[in-house]
């Protein structure tokens, strides 16, 4: 059999979005809410809407014409301008496709873990959280290469956060997943040349490989936050092997201590060599929005200029006030507005 030819197979985006001023939702989200904060993340930055989510849509419109299909993933709510009749935009709604079990679910990993049971979804497809963003054209070469994901072939090695960070335990747990099915010395073995290559990979990522290498088990992965190319073939395998760690993680309302997230389908496709490596400077760049000036001016201005390919724009622990999040709401919006100021297909006319 030939390769498989990048123009021969259809490639569709994911996103996820949440609207956090639905009375309805925020209603239940109160009645569900966790008593013990330390084992959980419920804190606003996991929902406060940016209202970037249009010039999404414009930059895939412009800068991804290629894409196959769009599901939007909501828990049933859309923005008011969305056109819900654009050719290529499906709208998902939580109730169909995951397990009644599971809902209502206010954690991103549900909703991820069960994406290969969104109906008609290819196998080849890119998830996207809905802070992160097209800047320039692109080609389908970025996410996918003879049928194979790109990723950044980098291990690391993972380090505690702050008292109550639960991010690291769940990437832990990623990693015992991946540890329980591959032995790393071997996988190195076999695709040397993926882990290894400098002009693949850049000199400082071989280094903390080969660092790495030493341990006995895989330490950890580097998440690139950027938009993930994810085989469907691929999560249908780990529910069929860990479909027990899987659905505890499902039934946890809230992110949990205790979850694995959709990192888990990326490591696993490094770790069976089912992919292709490529430096993350040539994919895209991930940003922490802060209300310090300068930071905030510089990240601006790298959208208006659309500097790279792909940009994680994260809402962490930069913005401590409503006060700073409407300031620096405002001058994403008009960094976006600079880049992308024509109207898309998925836009309702004014």
């Amino acid at each position: 059999m030939g390769k498989t030819k990048q123009s021969d197979f259809p490639i569709d985006f994911v996103i996820l979005w949440v609207d956090d001023s639905d009375p309805e939702w925020r209603e239940q989200r109160r009645r569900y809410a966790p008593k013990d904060h330390f084992l959980v993340d419920d804190g606003e930055a996991r929902y406060r809407d940016w209202e970037t989510l249009r010039y999404w849509f414009r930059a895939v419109e412009k800068f991804a014409p290629w894409v196959h299909r769009i599901y939007f993933v909501t828990c049933g709510h859309v923005p008011s301008w969305l056109n819900t009749d654009a050719e290529k935009l499906v709208h998902v709604r939580h109730s169909d496709y995951i397990p009644e079990e599971y809902l209502p679910t206010f954690s991103s990993h549900p909703i991820e873990l069960c994406l290969n049971r969104i109906p008609e979804l290819s196998e080849h497809f890119v998830y996207f959280n809905d802070d992160m963003f097209i800047l320039r054209s692109i080609p389908k070469e970025i996410f996918y290469r003879d049928g194979k994901p790109v990723h950044q072939a980098r291990l690391h090695a993972i380090r505690p956060g702050k008292i109550g960070a639960i991010m690291p335990h769940i990437y832990l747990n990623n990693t015992e997943v991946i540890n329980e099915h591959f032995d790393m010395h071997q996988v190195l073995k076999k695709d040397r040349d993926k882990w290894f290559s400098v002009p693949k990979n850049g000199i400082k990522t071989v280094l903390e490989n080969m660092y790495c290498s030493q341990f006995k088990m895989f330490p950890g992965f580097k998440d690139e936050h950027l938009p993930v190319p994810i085989l469907k073939s691929t999560m249908d395998t780990i529910w069929k092997l860990n479909g027990g760690r899987l659905d505890d993680t499902c039934r946890h309302r809230f992110r949990d201590v205790r979850d694995v997230s959709q990192y888990v389908f990326r490591y696993w496709q490094m770790a069976s060599g089912n992919f292709v490596p490529e430096r993350l400077a040539n994919l895209g760049a991930h940003y922490t929005i802060s209300a310090d000036e300068k930071s905030l001016k510089a990240l601006c201005s790298d959208v208006a200029g659309g500097k790279y390919n792909l940009m994680c724009l994260n809402d962490a622990d930069g913005i401590h006030s409503h006060e700073e999040f409407l300031l620096a709401k405002e001058q994403l919006l008009a960094a976006f507005e600079s880049l992308l100021p024509e109207r898309s297909v998925y836009e309702k006319e004014e």
